[in-house]
């Protein structure tokens, strides 16, 4: 998310940044290239949860990764810096996989083209939990469990719509509100679809 010095940026993001580029940014896409995008968001989430899947299970207590240094839209850069700085990843630090190199492009810098960024890979957390959370409430020992799963993410609902609506009556109309509740948005959403995935015992990569 925009301002995280904790993102995971050493996965395998060729993919992601070739097809970024190439494709002149986050909007402006047909329906092939938008499908070619969202397959490529969804790999680059993939590998970095992955990854830091992977540390977890080497290095019980891993430490947050901090962001390796290196060109932003650069995946080899990111590589080279991640493995000079073997850091221990979380899979929180997976949050900006996707936006944050999408940010970093130049013709990026509009509100609406960032916010776009954000929305993209909110879309690809969005998914995540949603099979998450099916698969959560469909594998109960008992009604009551299953019930009381619901009632958690009806709860969460609830925080997440008041929470990333804050930022729009904060900013009384002032169009960072625009970023910022996407941002909120991809944060929030990200965290549950971790925390359930988790939960469940999923690697649901």
């Amino acid at each position: 998310m925009v301002g995280n010095s904790n993102l995971l940026r050493a996965v395998g993001a060729a993919l992601l940044i070739g097809t970024l580029l190439s494709a002149g940014g986050a909007s402006g896409q047909d329906g092939s290239n938008d499908a070619k995008l969202r397959a490529g968001d969804r790999a680059v989430v993939a590998a970095c949860l992955k990854i830091a899947a992977d540390a977890a299970k080497g290095a019980a207590g891993a430490a947050t990764a901090d962001a390796p240094t290196g060109e932003k839209i650069d995946a080899k850069a990111w590589i080279a810096a991640k493995a000079a700085h073997p850091d221990k990843p979380d899979a929180a630090s997976c949050i900006g996989v996707v936006s944050t190199p999408c940010l970093a492009v130049p013709s990026n810098g509009s509100t609406v083209a960032m916010a776009d960024c954000l929305r993209r890979e909110t879309a690809i957390w969005d998914e995540r939990l949603n099979a998450a959370y099916k698969s959560w409430t469909s594998k109960c020992d008992s009604p009551d469990i299953c019930e009381a799963r619901r009632k958690v993410e009806r709860a969460w609902l609830a925080y997440r719509d008041a929470r990333c609506t804050l930022p729009h009556v904060e900013a009384q109309g002032g169009t960072i509100a625009i970023i910022e509740g996407a941002d909120c948005l991809l944060d929030a959403t990200a965290r549950q679809a971790i925390w359930i995935e988790q939960h469940i015992g999923g690697d649901a990569n």
